[in-house]
């Protein structure tokens, strides 16, 4: 009637006739397991040293002969406490490495691309919810915002964009071509610090594009359904971000 429970906790039918043995008998010895169970003499030492390993049998060495006793059956809750401490340690591990084999399989010179797609039923939540990040991002570079923005994008999601101007970090400024609409210009005044320039020939542009610190996020607004991708990816958005500042000044 253990035989399935045993087997869920990985004790085999060997394994579990020996525990049971020296469990019923209280104190014995590994030559009298073996004539109760039927199981190898050689295999109930090797079965004796696994279960002796996770705290389920008791050795004792003290005298000429060997003898073994049970522990406590709450021996088993122990058992998969460790496992548990175990299994969190080997999480923690596998943390530590994804980031610096990231790291070191990227080199200096080389980074991989990470590269997320939000349908619209997401769009509005996951705004919020990166925002925090690409601020901490850009504001290890410039604190700026450079890109194109859509007017579509300020009519539909104008909230958040009020909202992110209420977040950590201060000092963030923005670097936005943008076509002329009164959405825009609305928007510039209730944020100084957001500064735009009209494209005269942007109406063939209808999806945003901004680059914060080593993100790039493109926002298609105009159509539906809406939908963004956000590459986070330091070389690709040093170069755009680069690409933004020179036609800005050149503007």
């Amino acid at each position: 009637m253990f035989e399935e429970d045993f087997g869920k906790l990985g004790l085999n039918e060997n394994e579990q006739e020996v525990y049971l043995a020296v469990l019923k008998a209280g104190k014995v010895s590994p030559q009298r397991v073996a004539k109760l169970t039927g199981v190898n003499r050689t295999t109930v030492y090797s079965i004796v040293r696994k279960l002796a390993g996770l705290g389920l049998l008791h050795e004792d060495l003290g005298s000429k002969v060997q003898y073994l006793s049970a522990e406590s059956p709450e021996a088993f809750g122990r058992l998969i406490d460790r496992e548990q401490r175990a299994v969190e340690e080997k999480k923690k591990a596998a943390r530590r490495l994804t980031e610096e084999l990231a790291a070191f399989g990227a080199g200096k010179h080389y980074s991989v691309p990470r590269i997320k797609f939000v349908e619209e039923r997401d769009l509005s939540d996951y705004l919020y919810q990166r925002y925090p990040a690409w601020a901490e991002s850009g504001a290890r570079r410039d604190n700026t915002w450079w890109g194109y923005h859509d007017h579509s994008c300020t009519e539909t999601y104008g909230q958040w964009i009020d909202w992110s101007w209420k977040q950590p970090p201060r000092g963030v400024s923005v670097r936005f071509f943008t076509n002329a609409a009164d959405s825009e210009r609305k928007m510039k005044e209730k944020h100084p610090d957001r500064l735009v320039k009209v494209l005269s020939d942007s109406k063939d542009f209808d999806s945003s594009m901004w680059v914060i610190g080593d993100y790039t996020i493109m926002v298609q607004t105009r159509e539906r359904p809406h939908y963004l991708v956000e590459i986070h990816d330091s070389v690709f958005s040093r170069n755009q971000r680069q690409l933004f500042k020179t036609l800005w000044e050149k503007d």
